[in-house]
């Protein structure tokens, strides 16, 4: 007779159930004595016990492979990476940091020459944390690295007046954290497809570098130069069939000294980093090769065996390091929470590299011990890495990247993603028109105004970025974009007792802070209905008379631009409103006050 088993019994009790049944029905001679004391029940339960934690461990398994029941992290990672989602470690806290020095006299200006350059990685260090520079700090340029102005003069007088030096402030952005750089002698171990590497620390926050240089007798770390060596690097890709990165074109000039010009260059010499489930950082390498040395045993012309070698190595997915070079990998580590300062603490120079070429070396030294430090804003943005369930939305919510632009959307968001020494607009504005991607940039001038006089160089780095990212049948055009300049003039009622100059100078800045450049975007239509309630929540104010708004054009002083909005006065050029208190925006335009000390005016009515 065949015997029947009941494979729906998963638990101890279920299988201790149905193990007595079929000895009853299979085996009533040979085991009848189910007592709690007897051998037979023992060995019985044992068996119940096996398949109950077979089937918790099969239960287990299968719910390790499902998103929404996963609880392992190393599970929850793997699942990430199968959806294209990049799983970022501990994130670092950034501020911005004065960096102040003191330069001598030069005629009517400080002397350029003793205007120090920092090298990037400098650091600060304030409450037991370390931050760095994330670029050079070039004290002769007004700029940034990427073309934002950010440098303060301020000439330090005698009792008499007399300039005595200059005291220069760079405005820079910081980093937390500390870098270190890992070696490791490549052995024949070590060439194999996919040669993967763990770095010693839990705590890294990213991959500035890794390069690799020939032999293995090495007693000093690189210099910062030889990092920075594009024959020497090996560059980090988001997935290791990526085989195009941008980086500076060194054959081209640039027509402004904080712009670099870009390009895309084909690179074999790739890697991707991925965190473990420990929180260490596994740096991976590709898996192609090139095998012709057997071909050189042979007598073959060398010509012809590099040819043969083009046809037989696979590059697609990177190449893999070399045997008898030496691997030194430059990382950063810190962040997380931790990390998030208040404003005015980090105020000590840690190591930093300063060159100053000044003629007189007692000067140099005494402009280097002049360096001072300290953080304007607070240091936020400092994060732990993503906890089980914040790695499971985010996996749940992600798309896959496509790493290509289709809506107007994705280019916004691609533009802002290229790197800052490529080009920083301050504002961009993305639209179609007539099948033409039409791009409208504007930046900022050195006293932090709005300027459409962008550099060839970005707008050249603009289109070569988006070109890699583009529909094939998109044709992207980068231009400036269109400065509008206006002026307000407010009418308001009073309280007597309130004074009226008090009253008008904050009703003015008001006006000023509402309009902000850095509160609005290219496009965005600006409604006063917010700013009458902004004025009339100042303290005296009983009501807001009359507001108007007038386009300033020309002069030399003002953009050539003009609103699309009707005017109500041709001669002033006060602008219509339309009766629905609005500015409307353009995606090639921008709203500014240019001088707010002139262009907006109060009048108190009795």
């Amino acid at each position: 007779m065949a015997k029947k088993i009941n494979y729906f019994s998963r638990n101890f009790v279920d299988i201790r159930q149905e193990l007595i049944g079929f000895i009853r029905q299979y085996y009533p001679n040979t085991l009848s004595d189910f007592n709690d004391a007897s051998i037979g029940l023992l060995i019985l339960e044992i068996n119940a016990a096996v398949g109950d934690m077979l089937s918790f461990h099969t239960d287990r398994m299968f719910q390790e492979t499902q998103l929404d029941y996963a609880q392992e992290r190393k599970s929850l990672l793997s699942m990430a990476r199968t959806f294209g989602l990049k799983v970022p470690g501990k994130r670092p806290s950034i501020t911005i940091v004065d960096f102040s020095v003191t330069v001598p006299v030069n005629g009517d200006t400080f002397d350029l020459t003793y205007a120090p350059i920092i090298r990037r990685g400098a650091q600060v260090i304030g409450s037991g944390k370390v931050f760095e520079a994330v670029d050079d700090i070039d004290f002769s340029s007004p700029f940034t690295t990427g073309g934002l102005p950010n440098r303060l003069i301020i000439p330090n007088t005698d009792s008499n007046g007399t300039i005595q030096n200059y005291t220069l402030t760079k405005r820079e952005i910081v980093l937390n954290g500390i870098t270190k750089i890992f070696s490791r002698v490549l052995t024949e171990s070590d060439v194999r497809p996919f040669f993967e590497l763990i770095l010693p620390d839990n705590d890294v926050l990213s991959v500035e570098s890794i390069i690799t240089l020939e032999g293995t007798d090495y007693s000093k770390n690189p210099t910062l130069d030889q990092f920075l060596d594009e024959s020497l690097r090996w560059y980090e890709v988001d997935a290791l069939a990526e085989d195009k990165i941008f980086v500076e074109d060194k054959t081209s000039t640039s027509d402004n000294s904080g712009i670099k010009p870009g390009k895309f260059i084909r690179v074999d010499k790739r890697f991707i980093k991925e965190y473990t489930d420990l929180g260490f950082t596994k740096v991976i390498f590709g898996g192609g090769s090139q095998d012709i040395g057997s071909l050189c045993d042979f007598d073959i012309n060398n010509s012809l065996v590099e040819r043969v070698g083009d046809f037989i190595n696979n590059f697609s997915l990177g190449t893999t390091p070399s045997a008898g070079q030496t691997m030194f990998i430059q990382y950063r580590i810190g962040g997380g929470s931790s990390s998030n300062l208040g404003s005015g603490t980090l105020t000590t120079v840690g190591l930093a590299d300063m060159i100053i070429n000044g003629s007189d070396q007692s000067i140099n030294a005494s402009v280097q011990r002049s360096l001072k430090v300290n953080n304007p804003a607070p240091a936020l943005g400092g994060r732990d890495e993503p906890s089980v369930e914040e790695i499971r939305n985010l996996t749940r919510y992600n798309f896959s990247a496509q790493n290509r632009a289709v809506t107007i959307k994705d280019y916004q968001s691609r533009i802002s993603l290229m790197p800052g020494e490529f080009g920083v607009p301050f504002r961009s504005g993305v639209f179609e028109e007539q099948n033409k991607i039409k791009i409208s940039i504007l930046g900022l001038d050195s006293d932090g105004k709005l300027t459409n006089s962008s550099t060839n160089t970005l707008r050249s780095n603009i289109a070569e970025y988006l070109s890699d990212y583009r529909m094939l049948n998109d044709y992207v055009e980068v231009a400036n974009g269109r400065i509008i300049n206006i002026g307000f003039e407010v009418d308001l009622f009073i309280e007597k007792e309130f004074p009226q100059s008090q009253i008008m100078a904050e009703v003015i800045s008001k006006i000023t802070d509402f309009m902000d450049i850095n509160n609005f975007h290219m496009g965005e239509s600006i409604y006063l209905a917010q700013l009458y309630e902004i004025i009339n929540n100042v303290g005296g104010v009983l009501n807001v008379v009359d507001l108007r708004v007038y386009n300033k054009v020309g002069g030399g002083i003002y953009s050539l631009n003009e609103i699309a909005q009707p005017y109500l006065d041709e001669a002033t050029r006060q602008i219509d409103l339309l009766g629905q208190f609005t500015l409307f925006g353009e995606p090639t335009s921008m709203f500014e006050i240019r001088r707010p000390e002139i262009d907006v005016k109060c009048r108190i009515k009795s």
